[in-house]
């Protein structure tokens, strides 16, 4: 019992040793001028990197959405895992699975306030890494493919449920991320 006990923690101090915490994350902005509609999302992220290929992180942060008469403030988290399938140079091509849940309120423009809106995700993002340099790593997300649901008071704010693949401004992400 003791050899597997002591083989365990070998294993667990390898995987360890060889993966790197990163900081980071990514903003999205998007209006909508004919619609009268504002989209920005906030979400700082952490992560280990794997190995080369596989990171696996988890961001947090904030989505507000504005169309005329309501605006939405929204908290979320949004776990993942990062495979990159081609790495050339300083640029590499990625695809990202993972889900994400957000909670909050939605105001009215006459006053009044929603019950507690939630949105829900899961499905998959692709995306392109651009090494700057050993430590900083620049990223873009693009594109949706999968799941995303809502629960009444977030359709009543103009949230949608539905599933398929959606490739428009509103999917454009851009960050960073710093190896430590």
């Amino acid at each position: 019992m003791k050899k597997i006990i002591s083989l365990a923690i070998l294993a667990v101090m390898a995987f360890t040793a060889s993966a790197q915490l990163h900081i980071g994350g990514t903003v999205n902005a998007w209006r909508n001028g004919s619609e009268h509609e504002t989209t920005l999302t906030i979400m700082p992220e952490v992560g280990y990197t794997i190995s080369d290929n596989l990171i696996i992180g988890t961001e947090i942060g904030w989505n507000h959405f504005h169309k005329k008469g309501l605006n939405n403030n929204l908290f979320g988290i949004a776990p993942y895992a990062r495979y990159t399938f081609l790495q050339s140079g300083i640029v590499g091509l990625f695809v990202e699975g993972g889900f994400d849940v957000f909670a909050g309120k939605t105001s009215f423009e006459n006053g009044g306030e929603s019950d507690t809106a939630t949105t829900f995700g899961i499905g998959f993002k692709p995306g392109a890494s651009f090494k700057v340099s050993e430590k900083v790593t620049l990223v873009t997300k693009f594109g949706f493919l999968g799941y995303e649901g809502a629960n009444d008071a977030a359709k009543a704010a103009g949230y949608d449920e539905g599933w398929g693949l959606r490739f428009t401004g509103n999917n454009i992400e851009i960050g960073f991320f710093y190896t430590l």
